[in-house]
């Protein structure tokens, strides 16, 4: 304790004398330094009690007198000479000066201008699968180098992009190369750039040496018996790697060569070893090994075989109850196999009405339940089903096959397509479509067909069935007649199955007609060529007539059951020409004409079959047959004579009979002219007459001038598309407004059949 006081007291009166620790005064270089020049640095105290000692540090490290650096008086004050300045000597100096009292130190940067010189050239690197690499270039110089990565790709030297190389990173003087692969083998560069020529480049080689080893080390494998049994061992690694198999620790080659088959395939990953039993059996149960070696390490994997049979199937699978969108079924656990039962798949499809199979579903069921409830089925379909057991192999055998139909529910969807138009003025035409086939919920048994006057909301609609019976067809059409003259209706279409009525179709308006139509137009063939048919036609003057917009040509070719239709503008003329172009021939064609006003369309002309005449060729294709080829062109023997005389015999009364065919056909066509409407009223009921159908053009050449200019000519052939008949769907067709009071009570379309 004494001593303690004395030495406080001892300082106490060395700091009251001005003892004290040194301070060290700012300083810099005494010139901007320049490549190959001179420069000094000079330290020395502002306070501190002597004597005052000096050390030079840079970056760090302690610096000495050297053929580069000098430094005069390790005393205050020091100076540190560079007599030939380099990039190099560029760096943080640092004066450090002490006493028995103390020390410290000033440290100021020497930025010295100049190309780049290795610090640390990276090198060749040689490492294991899964290590880390770190690779250094460390360049000195101001300013201060910019370092870049680059990888050999090929012939070419590529940026290495830490984005694209999740396992490669780089910092500015650093290349890391984390959990090293294969796939970082190659040849590296390292590129130092300050601006300052020249700029540093170093190549350098990554070897990544990769053991022998298998990615998967134990497996239990499952076969079939009498299946094919098939092992495989792929071990990763630099080759060569060599792979040996074991069963239950005694090689194969000793157990049964003959019994298995072993096969080696190299590949740029290691080596694949595929050894195969064609016929498993009981006897294959067991412990396989493979041992995969190379030079640098060996693994080993462990196969467990086991020999099974799939389970057999369950019994009684039954239905117990069906209901419209649900059914329960039921079944009892098969004998017990080798091993346990995992679980059981029960397999279901949709039959449709023409025996084709729909999608098959499949449902996974717990081993614990023998009950289960199919959900989500649609409504009056016929469904089959069978259960299968799953053990550890797979599928056993399917058990028996059960059928059943779930009860029907009322339609879901609603009919579409729907389009009305006026026949009439008490009879409206509806064309629709059935709903979409898996809204039906079981089968149609028709449409309930709605109308109202279109102002009157309070009252609802009248109804009138459709019955569909045991049509396929998705196609339907009615006549609703009796309606008010020259008035709007609202119409819709539901349809029905024996459960309900379905949601009703898009409201769809319409307007009876109020004036009268025009008169049956005449029409009558004036030539038929081989391909063409020219058409006259005449038009009844009368008021209404004055009114006709357009006029549609109806066609069909042989026994076609639909009808084509050609329709064109009148200018005004009440005669005129129409030729059918384009046509086959020695073909029968049936053709009528109706004309059309804004009160609709008239009863059609007479109908008219007619025929294309027949080719040159057809005409003339046998008469070769009578020449003797060896003959050069000369006529055969006397049968052969003969042969041709009665063939010119035959041609002659041939065309005696066309003649007066031709002069009856004419005779009959003019007295078809007058033919009461009523014969086309009952065609148009049994099918043989288009009633106005939508129906695609087809390649006609017009007799007549169009003044209006509303429809191009058409001249040629075109394409006849025998699909859709009917109208654009009802939510693009418009209104019809009719404003004529008059009306013909003798229209056919007032009066269907």
């Amino acid at each position: 304790m004494s001593l303690t006081l004395v030495w406080l007291f001892i300082v106490s009166i060395g700091l009251s004398y001005g003892q004290e620790a040194p301070k060290v005064a700012p300083f810099a270089p005494l010139i901007k330094p320049k490549l190959s020049g001179k420069t000094s640095l000079s330290c020395q105290s502002s306070s501190g009690t002597s004597p005052l000692y000096v050390t030079w540090i840079k970056d760090g490290t302690v610096l000495q007198d050297s053929s580069f650096v000098r430094i005069q008086s390790s005393n205050d004050p020091s100076m540190l000479i560079i007599d030939s300045i380099t990039s190099s000597h560029s760096g943080n100096y640092t004066c450090k000066m002490s006493n028995r009292f103390g020390h410290d130190s000033y440290t100021t940067e020497l930025v010295v201008e100049g190309p780049p010189n290795w610090i640390e050239k990276p090198r060749d690197i040689k490492s294991h699968h899964g290590e880390t690499i770190k690779v250094n270039c460390l360049v000195s110089g101001f300013p201060i180098s910019r370092i870049q990565w680059k990888r050999l790709q090929g012939a070419t030297w590529t940026n290495i992009d830490n984005r694209l190389m999740i396992n490669i990173k780089q910092s500015n003087d650093k290349l890391i190369i984390s959990n090293a692969s294969r796939s970082a083998n190659g040849k590296y560069g390292c590129a130092a750039s300050n601006g300052i020529n020249p700029d540093l480049w170093s190549e350098f080689d990554v070897t990544i040496e990769v053991p022998a080893e298998f990615k998967e080390k134990n497996v239990a494998v499952s076969a079939k018996k009498g299946n094919l049994l098939e092992l495989t061992c792929s071990a990763d690694g630099d080759q060569p790697v060599t792979i040996k198999w074991f069963k239950d620790s005694t090689p194969i080659d000793k157990v049964d060569p003959s019994r298995y088959s072993i096969t080696d395939a190299p590949n740029k990953e290691g080596t694949k070893s595929i050894m195969t039993v064609s016929s498993a059996d009981v006897k294959d149960d067991g412990l396989y090994h493979c041992f995969a070696e190379n030079s640098f390490g060996k693994d080993e994997r462990k196969i467990r075989v086991t020999i099974i049979e799939p389970p057999p199937a369950p019994t009684n699978f039954a239905v117990q109850q069906v209901w419209s969108r649900t059914v329960s079924v039921s079944w009892s656990r098969p004998p017990e196999s080798k091993t346990s039962i995992l679980s059981y798949l029960i397999r279901y499809w949709k039959v449709s009405s023409t025996g084709v199979n729909d999608r098959l579903n499949e449902v996974n069921i717990s081993s614990s339940l023998t009950l289960y409830f199919i959900k989500d089925l649609e409504p009056g379909s016929s469904y089959e089903s069978t259960i299968i057991a799953i053990n550890e192999v797979g599928l056993g055998v399917p058990s028996a096959k059960i059928s059943f139909s779930t009860g029907e529910e009322e339609p879901t969807g609603a009919p579409v397509d729907l389009v009305v138009v006026s026949r009439g003025p008490t009879t409206a035409r509806l064309a629709w479509r059935s709903p979409p086939k898996n809204t039906w919920n079981g089968k149609l048994i028709g449409f309930y067909v709605g109308y109202r006057l279109f102002d009157d909301y309070k009252t609802p609609h009248s109804f009138r069935t459709v019955y569909v019976g045991e049509s396929n067809s998705s196609h339907h059409e009615f006549f609703l007649t009796s309606l008010l003259k020259g008035t709007k209706y609202s119409i819709i279409v539901k349809s029905y199955n024996s459960a309900g009525t379905g949601p009703e179709s898009q409201e769809v308006t319409v307007e009876t007609l109020a004036g009268d139509v025009p008169s049956s137009p005449r029409l009558f063939v004036s030539t038929a060529t081989i391909d063409s048919i020219t058409l006259g036609y005449s038009l009844p003057s009368n008021a209404a007539n004055k009114q006709i917009q357009n006029l549609d040509l109806h066609f069909k070719e042989g026994d076609d059951s639909s009808w084509r239709e050609m329709d064109f503008f009148v200018d005004s003329k009440e005669i005129g020409e129409y030729t059918l172009s384009a046509l086959n021939p020695d073909t029968v064609y049936t053709v009528y004409l109706t004309a059309s006003n804004e009160n609709g369309v008239s009863d059609p002309s007479p109908i008219i079959k007619t025929r294309t005449s027949r080719s040159q060729r057809d005409n003339f294709a046998n008469f070769g047959s009578i020449f003797d080829p060896a003959g050069n062109g000369q006529f055969g023997d006397y049968r052969d004579f003969v042969s041709i005389l009665s063939i010119i015999i035959a041609v002659a009364i041939i065309i005696i009979v066309i003649v007066f065919a031709f002069v009856y056909v004419r005779k009959a066509q003019l007295e078809a002219e007058t033919k009461p409407n009523f014969e086309f009223a009952l065609a148009s009921q049994t099918g043989t007459l288009a009633l106005n159908k939508s129906i695609p053009n087809f390649g006609t050449e017009r007799r007549f001038h169009d003044s209006d200019n509303t429809k191009p000519l058409m001249h040629g052939t075109m394409t006849l598309d025998h699909g859709n008949q009917y109208p654009v769907s009802y939510s693009n067709l418009p209104t019809e407004s009719r404003h004529s009071k008059l009306v013909d009570p003798s229209h056919i379309y007032d009066f269907p059949r």
